[in-house]
């Protein structure tokens, strides 16, 4: 290696080694997330107790450098109904990565992750180097490893990093090219004995087996070394790499029935996943059970071997996600795999061992997609897709030939556009409802396709239900507000809603503007609208209605056993509206906690709210003959839902009891009166007993009170039947606090 190449990667090296042991506290949120409890207490017991037991004083390890938020996912398992209880997860990566657990704490375990990752930087550069340039191999080799979704993972607690670089090495051992000549010095000549040609394929399955104690799928990218050995008819290395294997993976599950009485924290226990409050107190109860006693236990790798349920349609979905989607994408994620594939494809496709490496890939990302389809991205918690990162390293080997050497060049700028976020800020974005996932908010991101299929556990969304339709956006510029979508201003906001059927006829929303000179662009299913709101004379909140028909067909989604369709809007807004204005003035530090733009209602299908409902019989009402000024009054009331429909109790157009008061010429008194929820929705032809509260006139006298229902935003039920409201005459005397007349 040239001196000057050397000297970058010395300093870079340096560099990134050291930064992440002199941050605060490493990742967002201020607790430890997905499995990352287990990882880091068990590298801290490891190195300071020996031993793989969850004790107090682990846990007391955990709030001395997490102290501000409880931790929620700390896996455990037991064998003997939790008397004794050890820590719930493969045990490798935190063993090797405890020395630095012991000195630095949670920052060791993130320079631990560093230095992987430069090492394989390093044999990326060895690799590349027997076909480019030094310079050329260097920066490709620097940008394939540091700008993709897999530097994010080097600021995780987990075992991420050490897959990726066991399989680094185990296909490096294999695939390059080494200087086997003599050695000069001791030392040089021992070190050419234990990595020389005879041993290489031996370390190559030691260090892959590894990577399949965490995860056995990653047995398939055995297949290139595997290839390689039948190629040459080398028998012998092929026998020595499956002893390799096989005692590496002996002594890994030896270890660890030392320390557990396991071969595995997934063989014959049970296993849970407990929230921390408490220093002082362990999370789980014991049961009275003798060790070793028969009880419920769970195999948690059986998932391995059953026969998957292939919904081939569901596959497509996610296969085509799997490439480009927002959260997971391989394109968006590992620009510098899409590089290799295009060089593979240019100067290395003749290469059998590369088609075979490119299948073991393959082999590996489909094992998720078929045999968990509901959370093939990496579960509780990801950064692109963590399951699939584990062989992201793979791709470097299908490369040989980079020309023109500023393709380079492209994947660097690809990684600009794409990755920038994750990289200038891997222990995530301080921003508006932070989450790890707050880099897919830039423009380019937006503009890769959303994974519906799960999205009820993507971070930093939410959602809820209005008329009949489930409504999901972003948290941070979308908020359910009682029956109203709260849009932030400004910004291009994405929702989808989500109906049980397809909607084939028009459906109705409502849009509040609460900002002088907005205009509201509205895109729903294919059909557009622009809105021009004119309030700089006007101090009232408007809204206009309007129908849609879609004109796009719907996504189609699973939700268990039964499917639903997803239609997507669009809203944006030229200005906005901050509804905390008032009360931040009194703070000393005023923040705008949503920046309003648009108020969306969903009122529902067109037929839905012509739906006929109207008819209600009245059969008791204990109306008061007398009350004060001003006074409430309680009213009870029986009455069935005459209508052949059902009686909507929740939603923006939900049925509530109302009243009105009349004065002695029937002219309505004071405006509508308080609303009273109904309790449930009221089938057709059932019964309710109700109690209103009525608030009497300011002004004695003689008035009629009549008892209404409304359908919300519809209709009064007396708009349709006049006859049918329950009315009563009611003596309203003068109170103390009454006007004179």
């Amino acid at each position: 290696m040239r001196r000057s190449t050397g000297l970058v990667l010395l300093s870079l090296t340096l560099f990134l080694v050291i930064f992440p042991l002199v941050v605060g506290k490493p990742g967002l949120p201020m607790t430890l997330k997905a499995d990352e409890p287990a990882y880091y207490l068990m590298a801290l017991s490891l190195a300071r107790d020996l031993d793989l037991r969850c004790e107090l004083q682990d846990l007391g390890r955990l709030f001395d450098q997490y102290p501000y938020l409880a931790t929620f996912n700390l896996i455990l398992m037991t064998d003997d109904g939790w008397n004794t209880v050890f820590f719930g997860k493969p045990f490798l990566y935190s063993l090797f990565a405890s020395p630095f657990a012991g000195l630095f704490g949670a920052n060791g375990l993130v320079a631990f992750n560093m230095l992987l990752l430069l090492a394989m930087v390093g044999m990326g550069i060895a690799y590349l180097g027997r076909y480019n340039s030094l310079p050329v191999a260097a920066l490709y080799a620097v940008g394939f490893f540091l700008l993709s979704t897999s530097f994010a993972y080097v600021f995780w607690l987990h075992p991420e990093i050490f897959n990726m670089v066991c399989i680094t090495a185990s296909l490096f051992l294999v695939l390059h090219e080494f200087d086997d000549g003599p050695g000069v010095g001791r030392f040089q000549v021992m070190l050419r004995r234990l990595m020389g040609r005879a041993m290489r394929p031996a370390w190559s399955g030691a260090v892959l087996a590894l990577a399949i104690y965490n995860k056995p799928m990653l047995l398939a990218m055995a297949l290139p070394s595997m290839f390689v050995f039948w190629r040459r008819r080398d028998l012998r290395s092929a026998a020595t790499w499956i002893v390799g294997c096989g005692v590496s993976l002996a002594l890994v599950a030896g270890l660890s029935i030392a320390l557990t009485g396991h071969p595995s924290a997934y063989l014959g226990v049970e296993r849970m996943g407990v929230p921390i409050f408490d220093p002082q107190q362990m999370p789980i109860e014991p049961v009275s059970r003798e060790a070793g006693a028969a009880g419920p236990t769970t195999n948690s790798w059986t998932w391995l071997a059953r026969i998957p349920e292939i919904d081939f349609g569901e596959l497509g979905t996610n296969l085509g996600l799997f490439f480009w989607g927002r959260h997971t994408g391989l394109i968006p994620y590992m620009p510098f795999a899409v590089l290799s594939l295009l060089l593979f494809l240019l100067y290395s496709r003749r290469s059998r061992v590369r088609w075979i490496t490119l299948i073991s890939i393959a082999a590996v990302g489909l094992f998720f997609l078929i045999w968990i389809p509901f959370n093939w991205h990496g579960g509780g918690g990801f950064v692109g897709n963590r399951y699939f990162v584990n062989v992201y390293p793979a791709f470097l080997f299908l490369v040989t030939r980079i020309q023109p050497a500023w393709l380079t060049a492209v994947g660097y700028a690809f990684a600009g556009l794409l990755l920038g976020p994750i990289v200038f800020t891997p222990f995530g974005a301080p921003v508006p409802e932070p989450t790890l996932q707050a880099h897919v908010r830039n423009p380019i991101l937006r503009s890769f396709p959303l994974e519906l299929n799960f999205r009820k556990k993507l971070p930093g969304y939410q959602g809820q239900g209005f008329s009949g339709a489930w409504f999901f956006g972003r948290k941070d510029v979308f908020r359910p507000h009682e029956d109203e979508m709260w849009i932030h201003g400004a910004t291009p906001v994405e929702l989808w809603m989500v109906v049980a059927a397809p909607m084939e006829e028009e459906i109705v929303f409502e849009v509040r503007n609460y900002a002088p000179g907005n205009r509201v662009t509205l895109e729903v299913a294919g059909e557009r609208l622009e809105i021009e709101f004119d309030l700089e004379a006007q101090k009232a909140v408007a809204s206009q209605r309007f129908e849609l028909l879609p004109r796009t067909a719907p996504k189609v989604l699973k939700e268990g056993r039964r499917q639903v369709y997803a239609y997507r809007i669009m809203v944006e807004t030229s200005t906005g509206f901050n509804p905390d204005a008032a009360s931040n003035a009194k703070r000393k530090w005023p923040i705008n906690e949503f920046y309003l733009g648009t108020a969306l209602l969903y009122l529902g299908p067109r037929a839905d709210l012509d739906r006929d409902l109207f008819s209600a019989r009245w059969e008791d009402c204990e109306i008061p003959t007398q009350g004060g000024a001003g006074e409430t009054l309680t009213v009870k009331s029986r009455l069935f839902n005459d209508s052949q429909e059902t009686w909507p109790a929740t939603g923006p157009t939900r049925v509530n009891l109302s009243y009105r008061w009349l004065d002695a010429n029937g002219y309505p008194v004071g405006g509508e009166g308080r609303r009273t929820s109904l309790t449930a929705d009221v089938a057709a032809g059932a019964e309710i007993s109700a109690e209103q509260e009525v608030i009497a006139p300011n002004r004695p006298g003689l008035y009629e009170l009549e008892l209404d229902l409304v359908r919300e935003r519809v209709r009064w039920f007396s708009q349709v039947r006049p006859g049918e409201p329950c009315r009563g005459k009611v003596e309203i005397e003068p109170s103390p606090d009454s006007p004179k007349p």
